[in-house]
């Protein structure tokens, strides 16, 4: 058995080595897209050879794409064309992008230092081509000598780049996308309050996708660092998903968003699209939600007192009469994070939840009263009618057990 597997591998030696000449032969003649070709084949069998061909490739009398595809073989084999560092880097300074930016990727695999880098990535940073000058960005930032603002424009060009639809390979573009959108939530989340000033203030000068992105990243801005009022301002935009994003963002500033509550309130009306009507109203819960204590939730405060005025009731009028189902849910959801504070709404929300036709509301609409069974407003004549008659069990079953809690 040992001499028939030594005999196979003696004749496919010859087999191997006639394939790596044939890919040898087709990488020095013929079109360039089937010399590319071969180049990237060769380098899946033999990282010599490949680093060989490559390296007379990446000559600058070659012709651009050979040149751009050397480079490229070289970053893919890494460490395993390590012989070719002195050549790549005489490229950093290459007059094409594309060749140098292939450079230092294959020079950081290979585990060349950043610093030695750095000045031709600073080059890139301001290239034309926004997939090179993202990448260059996100490679370097924070910098002293790359701007906020510049390494904003890079993002922002990156996912423009993405919106009309390059590069032509789709995962490629979904990495940019996700890599783009990435680094801009990266840096609200680390810049404090310089880089909210920049978001902001970049907003209204840039295309509808970055203006999404930005909202997105709005939400990463640490409370202390970020302003409700200009995040409110956002609420104005024609784009749903910046209107929804912007939402999002205010739910952590709490009694500093008492400014802006009524904005917030006004997304709940029926013109708006059903999508920003349950934003809002799980923004709002958000927003209003009652600390975790029971002892602190009975604490008097303004800000107390602001959610059982205006958030509460905004909220109970929602879940009992905006005529789609998943809206009311929401919001009655969000009545349920108020907790007690939720109290002073349940008035309002007790005669109807024994006419709302959906059982998954009802229930939701029950547990809100449990969530808030502390409260004097407690409307207990309703759950024991529910408790007693409703037709779903799992709803007569939240009301009795709501009954008793409150009971005890």
């Amino acid at each position: 058995m040992a001499r028939w597997t030594i005999l196979l591998l003696l004749l496919a030696l010859p087999l191997h080595a006639a394939d790596l000449g044939k890919l040898m032969r087709q990488a020095d003649r013929g079109s360039t897209s089937e010399r590319t070709a071969a180049l990237r084949e060769l380098a899946k069998e033999d990282a010599g050879l490949a680093t060989q061909k490559a390296l007379e490739w990446l000559a600058p009398n070659v012709e651009p794409a050979l040149r751009r595809q050397a480079a490229r073989t070289l970053w893919d084999l890494g460490h395993r064309a390590k012989t070719a560092e002195p050549a790549l880097r005489n490229v950093l300074g290459d007059r094409d992008d594309d060749v140098a930016y292939a450079a230092v990727g294959a020079l950081n695999a290979m585990g060349v230092p950043k610093a030695d880098l750095r000045t031709t990535r600073l080059r890139l940073a301001r290239s034309n081509d926004g997939f090179i000058a993202f990448y260059a960005v996100r490679a370097l930032h924070p910098d002293p000598e790359l701007p906020v603002e510049e390494a904003l424009g890079a993002a922002f060009s990156a996912l423009n780049l993405v919106a009309s639809g390059r590069p032509s390979d789709m995962k490629t573009r979904d990495s940019l996308r996700t890599n783009a959108k990435a680094f801009l939530e990266g840096f609200a989340e680390k810049s404090g309050r310089e880089g909210f000033d920049a978001l902001i203030a970049a907003f209204p000068k840039t295309s509808p996708p970055a203006r999404e992105a930005i909202a997105s990243a709005l939400d990463k801005v640490p409370p202390q660092h970020g302003d409700p009022v200009q995040i409110a301002a956002l609420l104005d935009s024609p784009q749903i998903w910046v209107r929804r994003s912007a939402l999002y963002a205010l739910t952590d500033y709490k009694e500093r968003a008492a400014p802006v509550v009524d904005r917030m309130i006004a997304l709940l009306a029926v013109n708006h699209e059903p999508d920003l009507r349950k934003t809002a109203a799980s923004a709002l819960g958000s927003l209003g939600a009652a600390p975790g204590l029971a002892s602190e939730q009975a604490m008097a405060s303004a800000w107390r007192a602001d959610v059982e005025k205006r958030i509460g009731p905004a909220l109970a009028n929602t879940a009992t009469t905006d005529p789609v189902v998943d809206v009311r849910k929401e919001a009655a959801g969000s009545l349920q994070k108020l907790s007690l504070w939720a109290g002073p709404a349940l008035g309002a929300i007790g005669e109807q939840i024994a006419r709302e036709p959906d059982p998954g509301v009802r229930h939701a609409l029950v547990r809100a009263c449990w969530t808030a069974r502390e409260s004097p407003q407690l409307p207990k004549a309703v759950l024991a009618t529910l408790a007693e008659s409703d037709p779903v069990d799992y709803v007569r079953n939240e009301a009795k057990v709501t009954l008793q809690a409150a009971g005890r």
